[in-house]
């Protein structure tokens, strides 16, 4: 029996990310497939541990509710700046980098009047329902200390 994947374990996966109308926004199947340490908390909890006890060679498809992956929309993360505070040529839809309370985050230009702007901090998948569908390659072998 093949050894299953725990908290610690170095992992390569193929997946693809949907949102619940099967819209997809991420698929590793035609490239190079995804390595990470499923304690590495740059990725969602809810796929890291869909991982967990999987062995290689296995697929599983696993649904996670918002707050799971990117939270709910919050409306007290939508604040309106003057426009003359943005660079010039801002356009609904743009992402921009801004500063707040001295963090750097990223931020979408929802609506644009005549003198503001309406910034949204939201991940834009904040509010989804996401299904990942997950392929475990292999395990990678501890690394070796000298």
């Amino acid at each position: 029996m093949s050894q299953a994947a725990t908290y610690n374990d170095t992992v390569a996966v193929h997946y693809v990310t949907r949102t619940r109308d099967g819209g997809v926004i991420e698929n590793t199947m035609n490239r190079k497939p995804l390595i990470l340490n499923l304690s590495d908390s740059r990725y969602t909890e809810a796929f890291r541990k869909s991982i967990l006890g999987m062995q290689p060679g296995t697929e599983k498809t696993v649904i996670a509710d918002p707050e799971q992956v990117f939270g709910y929309r919050d409306h007290s993360r939508q604040v309106s700046v003057p426009l003359g505070a943005l660079p010039s040529g801002i356009q609904e839809g743009d992402q921009l980098a801004v500063i707040i309370q001295d963090e750097e985050i990223d931020a979408w230009v929802v609506q644009l009047t005549d003198d503001e702007a309406v910034l949204d901090t939201n991940h834009p998948l904040a509010g989804e329902t996401i299904e990942y569908t997950i392929h475990l390659l292999s395990i990678e072998p501890p690394s070796s200390v000298d």
